[in-house]
């Protein structure tokens, strides 16, 4: 669809939402869907279709991804119960177990596609004439860069020029490929791992995509577009319970998080997190923050610093990936606001090569 007719289009379905329209989304992320697949990354399919079944009986609003961009982008209102499907990785599961459920009610979703793995015909994902039968059936194929790499790892002896030429090649030959097979070129960029890096994004810019992490928390209008967050669904994160706490939260007002950079120099495995919040009606006491799921953190409201918050661990952070979660409660009742920050975490020797 045409941007000009997109937004128009829009413009009707705002003129149809009651007063309870908003400017944030619940996005999901998901990979396997199996009870054979690696626990970490799936859900079995049992627990997705009681996911369908939540946001079917509780009326939420199922949109497509790029929708949802750019409705945040054109400060276009989305319903209040809004939520978007995403996949990563273009696995075989994904056609056999999601594709038919999605279909049968007519609701969109979005596959991220490593390129190589479905050149290289891997028996556990997907083909390009499934992707394209789904692709008349709801589903938008996003770019998932070639080779799904670790992209913010630099190789040794290569210099920042030579790494950032190597991830615009990667994304760009994922872009093509994308676009010769499906027929319509992405929009939309997941980061691998949901690793990236401020010099990564830039580069996403000057490409003209969107992009999203693994970092959770609803979208809205004042968060980054080149890292926006997803809540991943998996293992113990997939039961209904937590589901339905996520799939209803709101975002944390933050209106400056420092520092910008989630890949921490040499020797830092204490960082301090550091977010400024827009004036509003929340109380600090309420507040709670967590890192890997641990509360022993400090949390400073500094004096000289108006609605402005520091949390920091009281232990070391090992190499590799962690996250951490702030979350409200809202005015409205069972709801939460929720922000996520990551934090990339060097091994001594400065590489980043660590197992997880």
């Amino acid at each position: 669809m045409k941007p000009i007719l997109f937004i128009l289009s829009l413009l009707l379905l705002v003129a149809s939402f009651s007063a309870r329209a908003a400017r944030s989304c619940v996005v999901l992320q998901y990979h396997h869907f199996s009870n054979n697949t690696p626990r970490i990354t799936s859900v079995t399919p049992a627990q997705f279709q009681a996911h369908l079944d939540y946001l079917h009986d509780q009326n939420f609003s199922v949109l497509p991804l790029r929708d949802v961009v750019l409705s945040l982008q054109h400060q276009i209102e989305l319903p209040d119960k809004c939520v978007s499907i995403s996949m990563d990785d273009a696995f075989l599961s994904i056609y056999q177990t999601a594709y038919p459920l999605l279909k049968a009610r007519g609701w969109p979703f979005t596959v991220f596609v490593s390129i190589r793995a479905v050149d290289q015909r891997f028996k556990s994902i997907m083909s390009w004439d499934q992707m394209r039968e789904m692709a008349k059936h709801g589903a938008s194929l996003e770019n998932h860069g070639a080779a799904h790499l670790h992209m913010i790892r630099q190789r040794k002896q290569e210099s920042r020029t030579q790494w950032l030429a190597r991830i615009r090649q990667d994304i760009e030959q994922a872009q093509q490929r994308l676009t010769d097979e499906i027929g319509i070129a992405p929009i939309l960029f997941a980061w691998p791992y949901g690793e990236y890096h401020p010099d990564l994004q830039s580069l996403l810019e000057s490409l003209g995509l969107s992009g999203f992490g693994q970092q959770s928390g609803p979208v809205w209008p004042d968060a980054d577009m080149t890292a926006l967050p997803r809540f991943p669904m998996a293992a113990q994160y997939a039961d209904l319970e937590g589901f339905i706490t996520k799939v209803n939260t709101l975002p944390l007002p933050v209106i400056s998080a420092l520092p910008k950079n989630p890949l921490l120099p040499i020797g830092v495995t204490r960082p301090t997190l550091q977010l400024r919040l827009a004036k509003g009606r929340y109380s600090r006491a309420n507040l709670r923050c967590y890192l890997d799921g641990r509360d022993d953190l400090d949390l400073i409201w500094p004096e000289d610093m108006p609605d402005t918050v520091q949390v920091t661990p009281r232990f070391d952070l090992k190499p590799g990936r962690h996250r951490t979660n702030c979350t409200m409660p809202s005015s409205q009742k069972g709801r939460f606001h929720w922000y996520s920050h990551n934090w990339f975490v060097r091994n001594n020797d400065g590489g980043w090569y660590a197992e997880y």
